[in-house]
């Protein structure tokens, strides 16, 4: 039996992003039975193709990122791509696996391991803080074809509101790729896309209202009786007064006992000026056809 100990890569473990390749680790002198009987007694674990690191537990977000740079690690002609990159230019996914994370390399053809998708290099690259990656737009395509259109309209609204992409630069991205399966996802994405948005909470709830044919607006600004706006509700059916909270922000985070109070007063004054609000929860985003009775009983209120 090979004796290990978690001492023998303290020093390994301590390079960048706690991340080691196996050359990394024959230049330690630690030769590949060492490696796996320190996998088999969980002192490391395999992150992709010949990258180590310790032991998690990690959030979703920690191994979208460790497995990311693990990859261009593993591979130095690689460029992060589609939910990869989404997530490296700092944008929010909405129910995107970890695995398989996104590459490209100079190849002619997509191919697979166990932990990643290797793809063509097809985009420009920029330069990111987790490494290299496809530009934005493009990636917001490829994951909009990859995952579908409501995450695709999460991640558009957040690069949108973050001034960090143009309607226009997405639109000429969107012409180039077409011809290319799936494009379609992308053009209706961009066409519910709203950079007004300022949660991927609010950006599901829209795209789901969207989607079951309500006519919805964001940001509708609600005035006094002397018409100064006092309160911007997150989306609204047009032509009624239907208003829609949604309920998972981080808004009372901070604030506690106080931020509720001042929440139920601002909602309380906005139904007094004659409208039917409803709110919406990340759990109610799991069963849309409650969302979709929800707003269908208000309208029949404000009626």
């Amino acid at each position: 039996m090979i004796d290990v100990s978690k001492d023998l890569f303290g020093d390994l473990l301590a390079l960048p992003d706690g991340i080691f390749t196996r050359r990394d680790a024959l230049r330690a002198g630690l030769r590949d039975r060492v490696i796996s009987a320190a996998l088999r007694r969980g002192l490391i674990t395999r992150v992709c193709r010949g990258t180590y690191a310790a032991p998690g537990p990690w959030t979703v977000e920690e191994h979208r990122r460790i497995l990311a740079l693990a990859a261009l690690r593993a591979y130095e002609d690689a460029v992060l791509v589609g939910a990869s990159a989404v997530a490296a230019h700092g944008l929010p996914l909405y129910r995107v696996p970890v695995l398989p994370g996104d590459i490209a390399r100079p190849v002619e053809r997509e191919a697979r391991t166990a932990e990643l998708r290797i793809r063509p290099l097809r985009h420009a690259v920029v330069s990111t803080g987790w490494g290299p990656a496809n530009e934005l737009p493009g990636s917001l395509v490829q994951l909009t074809m990859d995952h579908g259109v409501i995450t695709g309209i999460v991640s558009v609204d957040a690069a949108m509101h973050g001034g960090l992409v143009t309607e226009a630069e997405m639109r000429a991205t969107m012409d180039r790729v077409a011809g290319w399966p799936y494009a379609s996802r992308f053009r209706c994405a961009l066409a519910w896309a709203d950079g007004r948005s300022e949660s991927p909470g609010e950006s599901v709830t829209r795209a789901t209202l969207l989607g079951a044919g309500f006519d919805v607006e964001s940001q509708v600004p609600v005035a006094d009786r002397d018409g100064e706006v006092f309160a911007y509700a997150d989306l609204g059916i047009v032509g009624t007064r239907v208003l829609v909270e949604f309920d998972g922000k981080v808004k009372y985070a901070d604030g506690g006992a106080d931020a509720l109070f001042r929440e139920k007063k601002r909602e309380d004054r906005i139904r007094a000026r004659g409208f039917v609000v409803v709110r919406v929860t990340w759990a109610d985003l799991f069963h849309p056809e409650l969302i979709v009775r929800a707003i269908r009983e208000a309208l029949a209120e404000a009626a």
